[in-house]
């Protein structure tokens, strides 16, 4: 590689390292704020805390790795300029193009790099990270009660709780079902109460104020309804799951699995979804409509606008209005609700791998345009410094706000997964490809090579 090309990557390691660690601070503060409260008021070992965290580092390395790209891109560029290193170059000649050539096939590298990272890597962190969360709920379910949730984690015991304090353990307006004496449960009810673990977690403790329990007695007085308030009351449940057991899943979400297995999940659908159309077709055909696509052929001025639309955009078929149809295609729509349904049900979850498979190839490329945008930017700008960083992670919540997006509107079957999940890269690429275009084209650059 020539030494210029050698230098500009060698300015970028140092900004690249601070802008991976900034958005990953970021990150980890907003885990903190979600699972520090499990050691502060849930009683879950720290050790158990850090290995969670560890295991999300996964999915944080995942999105802050394109914005270290960006961050390094811009206050490489921005510092060249802002030093008449830029100038000088076009002075000799160098066409800027050149210089972001470095970048661009380090981005390729670094690209590659994380695709197999999230084909390889991430799917075994996501799965353990899930693993381990399932363990330490079923441990101790009191880290998992929330306000106006039913916690049925205690044996023979469902747990309704209004309102609570985790740090003092305070409860108020608390429902209780107690399935212990036959099959109608005893109804316990109470305006306050406290709640703690004793026998080292063990068993949870719950003294009740204030209260009543409602029941209902034995056959033998049938019809009867009893009901005694009490001003204290001491419960003790049960908590089978005192004792850590780590949680080992054969089933993975999505999100676990690699590529391979998404694709033997969409073969698996496919199938499926084929045989549904063929019990469709039997139906339709039966009623002189030929095939199904046929029948929706021929309803198709039923179909309004969106349909069209998401038929532009790579969307599924629309279903027929059935208020414009026929009487004979209304009652035939009847009669296939339900394999209607159920292919719609296996596209969705088709959609859903696809998006998963086409999500670990479209963060990583994003490298490339994040190049794109943040070289020419930055010679705009004309400075470094940190200023720009603020504007990279700018930049990157509003790709990472666009990949949101797209998710939704895949999920909702506006958009292809294909064009979903690739749409930021292409408007950031387009964006970058002006942006070099035009810093390319200005002053002494113009026409050199």
């Amino acid at each position: 590689m020539p030494i210029l090309e050698r230098y500009v990557l060698r300015e970028s390691v140092l900004p690249f390292l601070l802008g991976f660690a900034l958005v990953t601070f970021l990150f980890v503060i907003d885990f903190l704020f979600d699972y520090l409260d499990l050691i502060l008021s849930k009683g879950i070992p720290p050790l158990l805390v850090a290995e969670l965290f560890l295991l999300a580092l996964g999915w944080i390395t995942a999105l802050s790795f394109p914005c270290g790209v960006l961050v390094a891109a811009l206050m490489t560029f921005g510092r060249l300029a802002q030093d008449n290193e830029v100038t000088a170059m076009r002075a000799m000649g160098i066409n800027v193009g050149r210089i972001l050539r470095g970048p661009l096939l380090a981005g390729v590298a670094m690209a590659g790099l994380l695709t197999a990272f999230n084909n390889y890597v991430l799917p075994e962190t996501n799965h353990r990270f899930a693993n381990l969360s399932l363990s330490i709920h079923r441990k101790s379910p009191t880290a998992r009660i929330q306000p106006g949730v039913f916690i049925d984690d205690f044996e023979n015991y469902s747990l309704l709780v209004r309102q609570i304090d985790d740090r003092t353990g305070l409860m108020s307006d608390v429902t209780i079902y107690d399935y212990s004496e036959g099959e109608s449960p005893t109804t316990i009810l109470a305006r306050r109460g406290r709640m703690r673990y004793i026998d080292r977690g063990a068993t949870l403790r719950l003294e009740l104020e204030d209260g009543e329990i409602h029941d209902v007695p034995g056959p033998a007085t049938e019809g009867k309804f009893r009901r005694m308030a009490f001003d204290k009351q001491t419960l003790y449940l049960h908590n089978p799951g005192a004792v850590l057991k780590r949680t080992d899943r054969r089933s993975r979400g999505e999100r676990e699995m690699n590529i391979a297995l998404m694709q033997d999940q969409i073969d698996r659908l496919v199938e499926q979804k084929q045989a549904r159309l063929r019990q469709l077709e039997e139906k339709t055909r039966a009623e002189g409509y030929g095939t199904y696509q046929e029948f929706l052929d021929r309803a198709g001025e039923a179909r309004g606008p969106l349909a069209v639309v998401r038929g532009w955009f790579g969307g599924r078929e629309a279903l027929p209005d059935t208020a414009s149809l026929s009487a004979a295609d209304r009652k035939l729509l009847e009669a296939t609700q339900i394999d209607r349904m159920e292919i719609e049900n296996l596209e969705r979850r088709i959609d859903n791998y696809e998006v998963e498979i086409h999500k670990k190839f479209a963060i990583p490329f994003a490298c490339l345009a994040f190049v794109l945008v943040g070289g020419p930017l930055g010679i705009r700008m004309g400075k470094g410094g940190f200023a720009n960083m603020a504007i990279a992670v700018g930049f990157f919540l509003v790709y990472y706000l666009m990949l949101i997006g797209g998710e939704q509107l895949a999920d909702r079957r506006l958009f292809s997964p294909l064009l979903a999940m690739w749409l930021p890269n292409l408007i950031l690429g387009a964006i970058g490809v002006y942006l070099t275009a035009s810093v390319m084209g200005i002053g002494p650059s113009r026409g050199m090579r």
